[in-house]
């Protein structure tokens, strides 16, 4: 594992197009994350790589560096912390070869830490509910995280075809918030 670097954008582009959707990131969408992740020069962004290739990622904003995730739907007067102090878990994948081996968890751990020397008091993220097993919540609440809002059709406005196959997504949000003073 290690932070993600600019030059890693083309090959996460085709990356997501595979595990997500063709489209979900643009190539220009990106280089948005990549520079939402930095702050003082630190990459706060992770990518998991296994012989060399990038096999999953982890983007995460510090506080300040985020306005919204993908999709509309915050429900800041749920959380216990200021939105200036919260961060933001952006995305998460594993390839399908090496899901459920804890890379999820490491790989955000890493950016957990990273988050905390900031002096972020929370992150907060959208969960997919309709997720394979529920897995995206079944992981985010063994990070600690606990469920805010439910958002329905989260991702309708994003141009992609969901896993779900429909286009636009239907596909319903779980807000989750982790109180990072508490972990």
């Amino acid at each position: 594992m290690r932070n993600l670097d600019k030059k890693d954008l083309p090959l996460l582009q085709q990356l997501t197009d595979q595990l997500i959707g063709p489209g979900y990131y643009k190539l220009s969408e990106l280089e948005e994350v990549y520079q939402k992740s930095l702050l003082n020069g630190e990459n706060f962004s992770w990518v998991l790589l296994e012989d060399g290739a990038i096999k999953g990622f982890r983007f995460s904003y510090p506080p300040g560096n985020w306005t919204s995730g993908k999709g509309e739907g915050l429900t800041e007067s749920q959380w216990p912390h200021a939105k200036s102090d919260t961060a933001y878990f952006q995305s998460l994948f594993i390839s399908p070869k090496l899901t459920g081996q804890g890379y999820g968890k490491k790989i955000s751990q890493k950016a957990l830490d990273q988050l905390k020397s900031t002096g972020a008091k929370g992150v907060v993220c959208h969960s997919w509910v309709e997720s394979p097993h529920d897995s995206a919540r079944r992981y985010l609440k063994a990070l600690g995280c606990v469920s805010v809002a439910q958002h329905k059709e989260y991702w309708k406005d994003v141009d992609y075809i969901c896993p779900c196959g429909n286009q636009p997504c239907l596909c319903t949000a779980e807000e989750m918030y982790l109180d990072l003073e508490k972990k």
